[in-house]
């Protein structure tokens, strides 16, 4: 099927626990193949088949999401029923699944686009400006097997990091270095000013140009561009040089006591301490 341009296929996997078609406990998983990229969608569910289950028939389709979204055309809802002996079961469904073909993000209003800055055989980086903090996203890619990768995401802002997406498993056809990335925040209201933001990771990818006799060289080298969301946050809390004193007259600041210290930790002879430690002796408590 085609959502916005964009070619959609959807895998429907019928596992037996006792690896017999034979009637018993069966677990259901759903995938969706977006152009080149497959992906797990929704979680597994778990059915008793007394059918068998080579005679199933399934009814998969999308209708518009939410009316009023950036970018247009972008969101989905997505349902997969069971049909056996003229009886529907719904198994699947999803009301959030964004793709689409040559989607205009300049819709989004104050989107502040993370660059990509390099690509090596396993990681892509991409650098961009949040809450006026420089920021460094990196995608890492492990190939586990056959066309299967995992891939991470991790943040770094002056030194200090955090792992965003630990483990997402994409079938990829190809070279994983054609797939790109669109790394966006967009500013949410909150005191202090620039501390919230909405971000959003989509997942890009070519669709192969068809060439026709009328097609010039300029248009051969024009690739239609695939967009899905892979994944969001509504609480990404960054900024630099943020106004605490902005929350107000009844804030009370707290202030550093001491200077940092060294905590020795135990890894020879049993805990000195209920908290599995021994303090170096000079340190002043506090």
């Amino acid at each position: 099927m085609l959502a916005t341009g964009a070619p959609l296929n959807f895998y429907i996997s019928v596992e037996p626990s006792n690896g017999k078609p034979t009637p018993g406990k069966y677990t259901l998983r759903l995938s969706l193949k977006v152009n080149d990229v497959e992906r797990p969608i929704c979680e597994p569910v778990s059915l008793r088949l007394s059918v068998d289950p080579r005679t199933l028939d399934f009814a998969v389709f999308l209708f518009p999401g939410k009316k009023n979204v950036v970018p247009a055309g972008s969101l989905y809802s997505m349902r997969v029923w069971l049909r056996v002996n003229g009886v529907d079961h719904r198994i699947f469904g999803e009301d959030e699944l964004w793709v689409g073909k040559d989607l205009d993000f300049e819709t989004v209003a104050d989107m502040a686009t993370a660059r990509l800055r390099s690509v090596t055989q396993d990681e892509q980086v991409y650098e961009g400006i949040v809450g006026r903090a420089r920021v460094r996203f990196t995608v890492r890619w492990h190939h586990i097997g056959d066309r299967l990768y995992k891939y991470t995401l991790e943040y770094d802002a002056s030194g200090v990091g955090v792992t965003l997406i630990d483990d997402l498993r994409l079938i990829v056809d190809g070279d994983p270095r054609r797939l790109t990335f669109l790394i966006y925040t967009v500013p949410m209201r909150s005191v202090p000013v620039g501390a919230s933001h909405r971000l959003r990771v989509w997942l890009k990818s070519l669709l192969p140009a068809v060439p026709s006799a009328a097609d010039s060289v300029a248009n051969l080298l024009q690739h239609e561009v695939v967009y899905q969301r892979l994944w969001k946050s509504d609480a990404f809390k960054l900024g630099a040089r943020l106004d605490f004193e902005a929350l107000g007259p009844r804030l009370i600041m707290g202030a550093s006591a001491c200077v940092p210290q060294t905590v020795v930790m135990e890894t020879q002879r049993a805990p000195q301490s209920p908290l599995g430690y021994q303090q170096d002796p000079k340190a002043r408590l506090v």
